[in-house]
């Protein structure tokens, strides 16, 4: 008994020094009301059918081709849909426990329902339901119902068994149950040619009344109504009875004001006339809008930023335009010599810059629709359909050299204020996902063209910005020569202070940490230094960070203190799978915690944690240090940064072998 006693007490003790894991989340399995709901919607087939390329049987199960020829009954149809519904059930397990979320058996079955008919991709997006599941935002019963409501279509329309079952999974998202689906109708609009829209689709409160309806705009014609299939006509302020699928009324826009020199039969008339009724544009004291004088940058200034729902802007001087000049000067909208003379003419090029900025709007480097330029904001605003060409010998081009006719600077502005009433938001393509920009964050805005250079020697030019070269270093460079560095340029470095292993999460010293600081101050270089982070909660970053400032005690620093949180190579790392939220809990305590402290954070990043493992909306009021497009490329990343290190493998003398090498930008306006 008494060795018993003594191995019980060793277990105990033993027990007491272990890590133990982080709870999971008990796995949930679609219910009953879920199963009736597929069952419901799909109708039960005895025999096998085939949609497109595919066989299904039962209740919608997939099935490969020549399985089951003798049929199916109830019974094993519900046996086989159940077991189809293990891979989504599997995935929407890992989401809840990723994103720390428990839900409800009600709502677990809402979404295995949506996922059902949809698929398991949605999870993976940016869509207003999958910001309401994960929590990021606070949406009412309306606003929730019209999340799950804009997943009806098939084949570009909506289908109203579909938009019927989405209303009852938003009953049972919200309230548990599916009788609650009355609460809402909703209007399916038909979209015809030449018409903008952010979707045809919405809900309404039944017994309420149509408030709006679906955003759209057609040139040259006011949306007044709905029309029914039976004929019927719904107008603003009618009561909401029923769902519906309707067409859109479109009347033909009446002007009240009309100018000499603009005439029904000319290409640009709808857009000067659209814009002119609703007072955004005017045109001369003689009676003429001069459609074809070229636009000077004062008269797109004022235009652009304003169709972009920027704030209307009083004179700072004796110009007309000078405070739309200086609100673009301190948000680099544009080139400083351009908004010394607001008079002079503007090129297309430059509009297509200021457009793009205005609307939120980063470069994009995909490939470009015109012959003639890659610039990565026409290529933005082409994209969202804001900008268009000509064809000339059978090519698209767009001649961003050229001036900008006043008749061609009213259809791009047309077309802003679409965009902005739509709510376009700007995408990109990332690892096979498509992902949503974040709204309001500083985007990259640095010319490809300024770059120069190669692996070893990359630079930047361009006017009001100051570049200066630097390296970052740790123990992995021995023997660092700093006046060699020096000498070759090297005006600036990053040391790395100290870090978390992957495995143990102990904080370990960089030995030659010491030895860096006093090389890099002797020769007169700027310093900065850095942590490399595998923190999983907040207390271990501000640990860290208290860390990194305990080690800069009598140094003096004149650079960055960055939190460098990366994505562990191994899957058994303590940080494998964190989920986004925690990430930015620590790169914000670290932030805040250094800041505290009196010195400069930033948060370095790749692009593939600064676009997946990062919500970068949180990191605003730090600057980014960016590593990406190495080997002699420019970089592409959408957000702003003050930072690039440019290689990983580069050649420089006073470093033997490969050396991490980087530019630091300084705007003199800043």
């Amino acid at each position: 008994m008494k060795s018993l006693k003594t191995l019980l007490a060793a277990i105990f003790a033993l027990a007491a020094f272990c890590i133990l894991p982080t709870p999971v989340h008990a796995a949930m399995s679609a219910g009953t009301d879920c199963v009736e709901l597929i069952k419901q919607y799909e109708g039960f087939s005895a025999t096998a059918y085939r949609e497109g390329s595919r066989w299904y049987i039962g209740y919608g199960s997939q099935i490969s081709e020549g399985a089951y020829p003798d049929g199916i009954s109830e019974d094993k149809a519900e046996e086989l849909l159940r077991g189809s519904l293990t891979g989504i059930e599997t995935a929407l397990n890992r989401f809840f426990a990723r994103n720390d979320i428990t839900p409800t058996q009600e709502q677990f079955d809402a979404l295995v329902d949506f996922t059902y008919t949809y698929n398991e991709s949605w999870l993976s997006g940016s869509s207003a339901l999958l910001r309401i599941v994960r929590g990021d935002t606070q949406a009412t019963r309306r606003e929730t119902a019209q999340a799950f409501g804009v997943w009806s279509h098939v084949g570009g329309s909506v289908l109203p068994s579909l938009a019927q079952r989405r209303l009852q999974e938003t009953a049972l998202w919200l309230d548990g149950d599916l009788s609650r689906a009355d609460e809402f109708c909703y209007l399916g609009a038909s979209i015809g040619e030449g018409v903008s829209y952010s979707t045809d689709f919405a809900v309404y409160e039944r017994g309420g009344v149509y408030d709006a309806f679906p955003t759209m705009f057609r040139l040259g014609y006011t949306l007044t109504g709905m029309r029914t299939a039976d004929g019927t006509t719904i107008r603003l302020g009618d009561t909401v009875t029923a769902s519906r699928i309707v067409d859109p009324i479109w009347e033909q826009s009446s002007y009240s004001k009309q100018y000499a020199d603009v005439r029904p039969e000319q290409w640009h008339y709808a857009y000067i006339m659209d814009l002119s009724e609703d007072g955004v544009i005017n045109g001369r004291d003689d009676g003429t809008y001069a459609p074809d004088l070229p636009t000077t940058t004062g008269e797109a200034l004022k235009l652009i930023l304003l169709a972009s729902g920027h704030e209307a802007q009083a004179a700072t001087g004796t110009h007309w335009a000078s405070g739309y000049a200086d609100y673009a000067r301190e948000r680099h909208l544009l080139p400083a010599s351009l908004l010394s003379d607001p008079d002079q003419t503007i090129t297309r090029g430059n509009v297509a810059q200021l457009a793009a900025k205005a609307i939120g709007f980063g470069q994009v480097f995909s490939a470009t629709p015109f012959a003639d330029t890659q610039d990565g904001y026409v290529v933005a605003l082409a994209e969202a359909g804001i900008l268009l060409g000509t064809t000339e010998n059978g090519e698209q081009v767009f001649h961003p050299e050229r001036s900008l006719t006043r008749a061609e600077v009213s259809t791009i502005v047309w077309r802003l204020r679409c965009a902005v009433a739509l709510h376009k938001t700007q995408t990109l393509t990332y690892g096979g996902r498509i992902l949503s920009i974040a709204p309001g964050v500083p985007l990259n805005t640095y010319s490809a063209d300024g770059f120069s250079g190669s692996n070893d020697t990359m630079d930047y030019s361009e006017p009001g910005v100051t570049v200066l070269r630097g390296v970052d270093v740790s123990r992995y460079q021995e023997n660092v020569d700093w006046n060699a560095l020096w000498n070759a340029g090297i005006r600036f470095a990053i040391l790395r202070v100290g870090g978390r292993y992957q495995q143990s999460g102990e904080i370990y010293d960089d030995r030659l940490f010491e030895a860096n600081y006093a090389g890099a101050k002797a020769v007169g270089m700027r310093i900065g230094v850095y942590f490399y982070s595998q923190a999983i909660t907040t207390g271990e970053a501000v640990e860290e960070a208290d860390y990194v400032i305990a080690k800069l005690k009598g140094k003096e620093l004149d650079g960055p203190v960055v939190f460098d949180w990366e994505t562990a190579e191994s899957a058994n790392a303590r940080t494998a799978g964190l989920p986004v939220s925690t990430v930015c809990d620590c790169a914000v305590a670290y932030c805040e915690r250094v800041k505290e402290k009196g010195y400069t954070p930033m948060v370095y990043m790749n692009a593939y944690d600064g676009y997946l493992k990062y919500d970068v909306s949180r990191l605003t009021d730090y600057d980014i240090w960016y590593a990406g497009q190495y080997n002699g490329q420019y970089p592409k990343f959408i957000y702003d940064f003050a930072i690039w290190q440019y290689t990983d493998t580069g050649r420089v003398d006073g470093i033997n072998g490969r050396a991490d090498l980087d530019l630091w930008f300084f705007r003199d306006d800043a």
